[in-house]
């Protein structure tokens, strides 16, 4: 049940903050203009570097307190969320430092105009100042997520949503542009952190952390984990960041606004699909410090499969609509975005279906492999770009993408996952193929809605996929989940339904 609420409240939390991006940012376009808008994209690229010097902790530590739970060590716990406390306050100076000395660089890096070099500075100094003093208050939110209270963190996440819109909004209708933006940018990363430290204490048995509790030999016990998933933690941050500063070495600012708009559809379609194994992770940790194989293989093959049950729909119907949705989110004006978040799609499709193997490579052992994976596909992903981008502009960022995610993402880490399991390739990729089966009714019901159904606003786009959604959903039902699993659901509503009934029988009076 635990498990079916963290993730239940994860998709609702994000896909709550994707209607959030999706209304904001027509808004902010408007606001700002586009120029502006890819300056902005460009300083949360800068700032976006800065979650490097998270170190790999917070992973760690997640690994760390769902071990314990499972084993019932508390004190240990308490020893190692306290170590690590000290360290993320002393890497936290070390972010106020280099975003003082990132600020000269970049404005020359990139070769930023007066006018735009002051806006760049004031942005960055921001930003950064906020994501210093915020780290230290994250590993509460790790020893939530480690705890397995997921609906606890996205209860509050939902929350800091509401106020990043309206901070948002408030601050641009007062006419502050940019610099209104970092602030509430800052405040949400502040607030977030610091809303999750009382819950901390108050969802988490015997919680305690104090100067005492420090051990440099806790430290020493997650340190050659944290190194590892450290790198893995770069190698994708500097997947998802290093488009944009690459972008503005060789194209103007409005390519860099253009590619931002594909990355942030593509990204959040990533991260939305990253919710589902990310709810998963901590179970991973926990079976198997009590120790349950089985229940690791399941996540690896049946957790696959849903999890490309889950993603594919979503993804194929943006690649369908790819041209509709920008025109109707963000205007015509932003054609360019086009051809890039395509081929975007599909390589979130293809890193999505490595999501649970690295999870269950990352928490049974297997953390070297995949850092050294995700470090080859960002060193991939930096090589093809600088190829790429001359001859091909945003397309060449976004292919060079693709190739890294296909070729090392997909193909390598799936398979390892698979060895260190000691299970079959084909076991887990087998179930996949119902799925890609199952999109072609979809497909060819979204053809004939586009034939006969002018889409001319984006609700009536949305009305559109649900009715494709729920052919895919239909055909899926029959191709991608066993009779087994079919007759378990039904079997549980069954008993729900009898539960629920037998509580509205009136008692019987003697």
């Amino acid at each position: 049940m635990r498990i079916a609420i963290n993730i239940v409240s994860s998709y609702a939390r994000f896909l709550f903050g994707m209607i959030a991006v999706f209304c904001l940012t027509p808004f902010i376009l408007q606001r700002i203009g586009i120029e502006d808008f890819g300056l902005w994209s460009l300083c949360l690229a800068v700032t976006g570097v800065l979650g490097v010097l998270d170190l790999g902790f917070s992973t760690a530590a997640v690994k760390y307190v769902a071990e314990c739970a499972g084993n019932g060590r508390h004190e240990a716990r308490n020893e190692a969320l306290s170590t690590l406390l000290l360290v993320y306050a002393l890497l936290g100076v070390v972010v106020l430092i280099l975003v003082l000395a990132a600020i000269p660089a970049g404005i020359h890096w990139f070769g930023l105009e007066a006018d735009n070099a002051v806006r760049f500075r004031t942005i960055v100094t921001i930003t950064g100042v906020a994501q210093g003093i915020a780290l230290p208050l994250s590993i509460f939110r790790s020893a939530l997520v480690g705890q397995g209270r997921y609906d606890v963190v996205n209860g509050f996440d939902i929350g800091i949503i509401v106020l990043n819109i309206s901070l948002v909004v408030t601050l641009l209708m007062s006419g502050l542009g940019l610099p209104g933006l970092a602030i509430a940018n800052a405040s949400i990363v502040l607030a977030g952190p610091l809303a999750l430290v009382p819950m901390a204490f108050k969802k988490i048995p015997g919680l305690a952390l104090s100067i005492k509790r420090i051990r440099l030999a806790r430290l020493r016990e997650a340190a050659p984990l944290a190194v590892w998933f450290m790198l893995a933690n770069i190698a994708l941050i500097i997947t998802l960041r290093s488009d944009a500063l690459l972008i503005k070495i060789y194209l103007p600012l409005t390519a860099v606004a253009a590619f931002a708009i594909a990355a942030k559809i593509s990204e959040s379609s990533y991260l939305l699909n990253k919710q589902f194994s990310n709810a998963l992770m901590p179970m991973i940790s926990s079976s198997r410090g009590a120790g349950d194989t089985a229940t690791v293989h399941a996540i690896l093959q049946d957790g696959t499969r849903y999890l490309a049950a889950v993603s594919a729909p979503v993804l194929a119907l943006l690649f369908f609509h790819a041209e509709r949705v920008i025109d109707l989110w963000v205007g015509p004006e932003l054609h360019a975005a086009i051809l890039p978040l395509r081929i975007l799609l599909l390589a979130v499709f293809f890193s999505t279906l490595q999501f649970n193997a690295a999870n269950v490579l990352g928490m049974t052992g297997g953390h070297r492999k995949v850092a050294w994976t995700m470090i080859g596909s960002a060193a991939l992903n930096i090589i093809l770009s600088i190829i790429f981008i001359p001859a091909l502009g945003l397309a060449g960022a976004a292919l060079a993408t693709l190739v890294s995610a296909l070729t090392l993402e997909f193909g390598v880490i799936l398979k390892r996952a698979c060895n260190h399991q000691e299970m079959k390739l084909v076991s887990v990729l087998r179930p996949i193929i119902p799925v890609l089966f199952s999109l072609v009714p979809m497909f060819l019901t979204a053809h004939w809605l586009n034939l006969y159904w002018p889409v001319n606003s984006l609700l009536a786009l949305v009305l559109q996929c649900v009715i494709a959604g729920l052919v895919f959903l239909a055909v899926a039902c029959m191709m991608v989940i066993r009779p087994d699993e079919r007759r378990r659901v039904i079997g549980r509503i069954a008993d729900w339904n009898s539960q629920r009934s037998l509580k509205h029988v009136p008692a019987r009076q003697d």
